[in-house]
This record gives structure tokens, C-alpha cells and sequence, in this order.
């Protein structure tokens, strides 16, 4: 472990071998709901009262209860519990860390050009395959973290994975829709996304750190409404797909400069978009 600048620490880890997933659990409960975005969906399955209510009512608008409903989905996660106190040890009393989640990254053996992605936080650990179908989600025996937390980490993990493996991304960054397109603003931490979706006006604000990619059925690119919007509460949340209209890589401006717009290299470009890829640049190693 070791801190940054602000003093919390960041950890580094592997998540459990698969193996460990191939491993007889016993589900939560009899529930069932999913979070169904246009295009991709992502179901979990066997959870109990708590957890179910919890997921509804976060992605409320997004997810619905499908415990009678076994059509279809992008992937479908089989919610047990694990014998194990924690995936993560949490950190001693009064250490402040970034919430930890650990990700790895193999071929999968039964799907050509598909990978299979393990990942965990405190309490929740995941193994799915990019081409969708059944995984499986194992929730600790302790808690030290919100179910609703751990649950999104997973989530995004899954969204990041499935979206690259069709085509598209999960990208860190900004997203605002005008008139039934939408324009892209990415970057690292501290480079403004989330205050220009404060202060947009223009339009509804998609997303004001986490934006979701996919390409339509003739390759175009676009912009799919998803409940990791990050912490914008400004406006109601966005459903449906917009064409991407735009992107913007933003950096901020040095004392006294003025607000300027610069075309960007395609090299360049590309290199920062890879750069802002949460879930996919910790594997380029």
C-alpha cells in the first residue's frame, strides 16, 4: 500500500483465480432484476429481498424486477455467497484509502477473440466473459461496504468489458445531448467534466464522469443513457441512444488564459481517449 498526494492510500491486488469461481455457492435468494440499457443488459440473478430492493432502487428508471422474466439478457450474473470474510482485508480503523477494485484480464479459452474479466471489492467478487452469457457474482460473509457500491463497481467492470468486446467504451467523461445528438468530454480527474455539466445549460447532462459507447447497426457511434453518471444530480437521468456528435479532450487553462478550442491530432487523440478507459487501461501491461 502506499499514499498519494492527498494521503489515502491505493492498493494494488489480484481478484480470485477462477477456479475459485467454479466452486459450488449457494445463492442469496430467489430474486432477480436487471439494469437495461439499449443494447446491453446486464441481469443478476438470486439475490435476496435486501439486495433486490437495493438494486431496484438505485437504477431506479433503468432496471426492473425480472424474478418471472427469463428472456434475453447480455449477461446474467448468478448472485452467492462465498465463504470468505472479504475479498479485500479493509483497512485498519482511521486509514483513509480510494475503494479498492481489482481486475483481471485472461483469454477465454471457449471464445476466440473474447476475454474472460475477474474482478472484487471489499465484498463482491465477479467473473463474467466478454460474449456475455452466464457469470457469476459472490458476495462475502462480511459487509464494509454499501451493497449499492459494490454492486456498481461490478457493474461498471461489466459494462466496460461487454462494451469494448462490441465495439464501444466506457470512457471517463462528460456527456451532453442537444437537439438528439450528444457531445463528449473527456479527461483525466480534475479537468473539469463535472463542472461543465454543472454548468451546462445547452442540454441534458448524460453523464458527468462515466459515459457509455456503443456503435449502432451501421457502425456509427453512439452515446447510450446509463445509470453511472457519476454525481450530477442537476437534471433527470437520460434514457435511449443519441449519435455522437463531437468529442472533446479537455485540459485546464493556466492562469490568465482565456477559453480556447484547438483540433487535436489523431495520434494524440487516440492516445488520451485510451488514457481516460477505467477498467480496460489497468490491463494494457
Amino acid at each position: 500500500m502506499s499514499p498519494d498526494r492527498s494521503g489515502a492510500l491505493r492498493r494494488q491486488g489480484r481478484p480470485p483465480d477462477q477456479e475459485f469461481f467454479a466452486g459450488l455457492w449457494k445463492p442469496l435468494g430467489l430474486l432477480r432484476a436487471a439494469v437495461e440499457l439499449p443494447g446491453l443488459s446486464v441481469k443478476f440473478v438470486g439475490l435476496d429481498g435486501e439486495r433486490h430492493q437495493t438494486f431496484l432502487s438505485r437504477y431506479r428508471g433503468y432496471a426492473r424486477d425480472t424474478s418471472t422474466d427469463s428472456g434475453p439478457f447480455t449477461l446474467t450474473l448468478s448472485a452467492s455467497r462465498a465463504k470468505l470474510d472479504y475479498f479485500i482485508e479493509p483497512p485498519p480503523v482511521g486509514v483513509v484509502e480510494y475503494n479498492p477494485v481489482f481486475l483481471e484480464v485472461e483469454p477465454d479459452a471457449g471464445a476466440p477473440g473474447h476475454y474472460r474479466v475477474r474482478s472484487c471489492t471489499y465484498s463482491l467478487a465477479s467473473s463474467f466473459s466478454t460474449t456475455g452469457g452466464r457469470g457469476q457474482a459472490l458476495f462475502s460473509k462480511s459487509v464494509c461496504e454499501p451493497a449499492e457500491r459494490a454492486m456498481e463497481n461490478t457493474l461498471r467492470v461489466a459494462f466496460a468489458g461487454l462494451a469494448l468486446a462490441r465495439g464501444g467504451l466506457l470512457i471517463h467523461g462528460a456527456s451532453i445531448g442537444k437537439e438528439g445528438r450528444a457531445w463528449l468530454f473527456f479527461g483525466q480527474s480534475g479537468s473539469g467534466k463535472s463542472t461543465l455539466a454543472d454548468r451546462s445549460r445547452r442540454g441534458p447532462v448524460v453523464s458527468d464522469d462515466l459515459t457509455l459507447i456503443l456503435p449502432d447497426r451501421e457502425g456509427r457511434i453512439e452515446v447510450v443513457g446509463a445509470p453511472v453518471r457519476g454525481t450530477y444530480e442537476g437534471g433527470k437521468p437520460v434514457f435511449g441512444r443519441y449519435p455522437l456528435a463531437a468529442g472533446f479532450r479537455l485540459r485546464k487553462a493556466e492562469p490568465g488564459q482565456s477559453v480556447a478550442v484547438e483540433p487535436l491530432e489523431r495520434n494524440l487523440a487516440m492516445a488520451d481517449a485510451i488514457a481516460n478507459l477505467p477498467f480496460v487501461v489497468d490491463q494494457l501491461g
